[in-house]
């Protein structure tokens, strides 16, 4: 072998352990919460899942990835002292980042500038994805709260998670618009799962009519299915508790929303506990392949 040759092995080889993180026993669960476009609910719906989620008894963690959009802290009325930035830039710990929030569930804020998590240089994406993998070991489900529509930025974190929940509307212009993200989702990996939810229905029949007409498209032009989640109904007590910054689950438990979500969660999660676990790569694995492939191109 040529000294070049060898020297670019060798430099290849360091990169890749270095993006490699520690890896625990414990896993959690994870799922990325996306849509096609914004205004459908995504963010109030990760929110009051993790509420749902510690109502059972479940550590759920939310991870804000809504680049420059980010708004859990809004809609719970907090601000956040440390985002993602600040873990990013090594200036504090993934886990000493953290907030709390209603029920005790944990998150972290997105904040602004988000972008700078994908400029970040090798060392500073290993520390990264260390703290990251310490902190999932220590809760049972996270939540990434994805931006609105894709980018490629985003892909490598929605398609390391072990499921994929996309939120729309009945309105043409948001199922057009899941489509489109739900195609690009495909076109990188065809064995995806991937959920969908239908927010604001007036009622069951156009939860399902919506459901039914993303799912025919996915079929016949992707070749693809995909899974109905749940529905939410367009509850006005849902629009008050978001101007109160209180999630509704916490403000209106009895609601035909928040029953609907609880609904949502179980289908989700909790039915997902009774079922053996397919042997396949841990979410911090699958997401350090894609760094790993992405640094040494």
């Amino acid at each position: 072998m040529k000294p070049d040759q060898a020297e670019s092995l060798r430099r290849k080889m360091r990169q890749r352990q270095l993006i490699k993180p520690e890896l625990y026993e414990k896993k959690a669960k994870t799922l990325a919460v996306i849509s096609g476009k914004g205004g459908v609910g995504k963010s109030n719906l990760t929110l009051n899942m993790a509420v749902a989620l510690q109502e059972k008894g479940k550590k759920a963690l939310i991870i804000d990835l809504d680049i420059g959009m980010g708004n859990i802290d809004v809609l719970i009325g907090a601000a956040s002292s440390r985002t993602i930035i600040d873990v990013m830039e090594n200036r504090y710990a993934l886990a000493h980042s953290l907030s709390s929030g209603p029920k005790g569930l944990r998150y972290i804020s997105g904040g602004t500038g988000l972008e700078a998590i994908y400029q970040a240089d090798r060392e500073k994406w290993s520390a990264f994805m260390n703290g990251l993998s310490a902190v999932l070991s220590d809760f049972d489900y996270v939540l990434f709260d994805m931006g609105a529509g894709l980018s490629k930025e985003q892909l490598p974190f929605i398609l390391s998670a072990e499921d994929i929940l996309a939120v729309t509307t009945p309105e043409p212009t948001a199922i057009m618009d899941a489509y489109s993200a739900i195609k690009h989702l495909f076109l990188a990996d065809e064995r995806l799962t991937v959920n969908i939810a239908v927010n604001r229905a007036r009622a069951q029949k156009h939860a399902l009519d919506t459901y039914t007409r993303l799912s025919h498209a996915i079929h016949t032009f992707l070749g693809a299915e995909v899974r109905f989640a749940g529905s939410i109904p367009d509850d006005p007590l849902v629009s008050q508790a978001v101007i109160d910054q209180v999630p509704f689950l916490i403000k209106s438990p009895q609601a035909k929303a928040s029953r609907s979500v609880r609904l949502l969660t179980d289908v989700l999660f909790q039915t997902e506990e009774n079922k053996p676990r397919e042997e396949k790569p841990a979410f911090i694995e699958r997401l350090s392949s894609f760094l790993m492939r992405r640094t040494l191109q």
